[in-house]
């Protein structure tokens, strides 16, 4: 973006260099401001920042304890960026191409231990008018009534009017919210509406329809389905899932709500994580830049963060790895099945 000429300097017809890259705001994935743990996510606001191509955190005097990380996303006013492992406190340097570089003028404190774990007791949100609902994740559907008596509120599916789920409800003012889940288990994509039996004295008798996802596509960025017959599933070298390119650092999100059966290390998968959802499917995700962000035991919502897109372990290029195992889950007595139809029906909606 093409800046004012300095000082009173007369105008050669050219063009003055771009603004510099401020930082006026930091702000911690789990809701601190100028503070975080490493390997946690921040998110810089200020101006400038989309032409940042990195972001040095600066600890003490010299270079020996700096450590720099590339945003895994940007727009000129926000950017996001891991703190690297080693990090300490100290100011943000922003790096834009060329090598101009400014300073943050407050100071990151580094919080020590891990971070804490997030899992399906995080606050849920009301879904916007016309918005689906992807099943199992921080999102509901929200119908608000007035009831004279007693009576129930039902979940019934548009396409044959099946209910697929009921709530017995007091008489009087009152809210129903849901998931899109029954007993953990995500519905059949579709259409549902959550529906009031019986008369009502005021609000609303049943909501609007609202689409159903039943998943969401595990990598939150530019990414495509490999190179060749070498990335799918099966084949000569009989390759257990399917490669998903994308840039190191793309987030990676869990598909359904789940609990994490698996998370470690292992030379050839390098850092990976296990989800098992309640009907016994396994997902599993190799080749992530850093330990999962989740713990084995943790539940975890559809759209949650596990991850982000690497290439440790064996791997050539940054890509995750996707396995999609029958009940009862990954090596468990679960059988790797093609993910790839699933894969693409995910990214057509999500």
């Amino acid at each position: 973006m093409p800046g004012s000429a300095l000082g009173a300097t007369p105008s050669t017809g050219g063009v003055a260099p771009p603004d510099p890259a401020r930082a006026t705001a930091v702000t911690c994935l789990s809701g601190e401001t100028w503070a975080c743990r490493r390997t946690q996510e921040i998110t810089v606001t200020g101006t400038g920042l989309d032409r940042v191509n990195r972001v040095v955190f600066l600890g003490g005097k010299g270079k020996r304890d700096d450590r720099a990380a590339r945003p895994t996303s940007s727009a000129p006013t926000e950017l996001s960026v891991p703190v690297p492992k080693g990090a300490r406190t100290g100011p943000l340097r922003l790096v834009v191409p060329g090598g101009r570089a400014t300073r943050s003028k407050r100071r990151l404190r580094i919080i020590p231990g891990r971070p804490p774990q997030v899992d399906i007791d995080s606050p849920t949100v009301d879904l916007a008018p016309g918005e689906p609902l992807v099943a199992g994740s921080r999102k509901r559907a929200v119908l608000r009534y007035s009831a004279p008596a007693p009576t129930t509120v039902s979940a019934v599916r548009l396409s044959d009017g099946a209910v697929v789920r009921t709530w017995p409800v007091a008489a009087g003012d009152g809210e129903v919210r849901w998931d899109g889940t029954v007993e953990r288990v995500v519905v059949p994509p579709g259409r549902y509406a959550l529906r009031l039996a019986g008369p009502q004295t005021a609000g609303t008798a049943s909501t609007d329809a609202v689409l159903v996802h039943d998943a969401i596509f595990p990598i939150r960025g530019k990414h495509n389905f490999g190179y060749g017959a070498t990335n799918d599933f099966g084949g000569e070298r009989n390759h257990g899932g399917q490669d998903l390119f994308a840039a190191c650092g793309t987030p990676l999100v869990a598909v359904r709500p789940s609990v994490v059966q698996f998370a470690d290390f292992q030379s050839r998968a390098g850092n990976y994580v296990v989800l098992q959802d309640a009907t016994g499917q396994s997902y599993a995700y190799m080749h992530l830049r850093d330990p999962s962000l989740v713990k084995k035991g943790a539940k975890v919502r559809a759209g949650q963060r596990v991850g982000y897109v690497g290439e440790t372990g064996r791997a050539t290029g940054c890509h995750l790895h996707f396995e999609l195992w029958t009940a009862p889950g990954w090596y468990t007595g679960g059988v790797a099945i093609d993910p790839l139809p699933e894969l693409r029906r995910w990214a057509a909606f999500s």
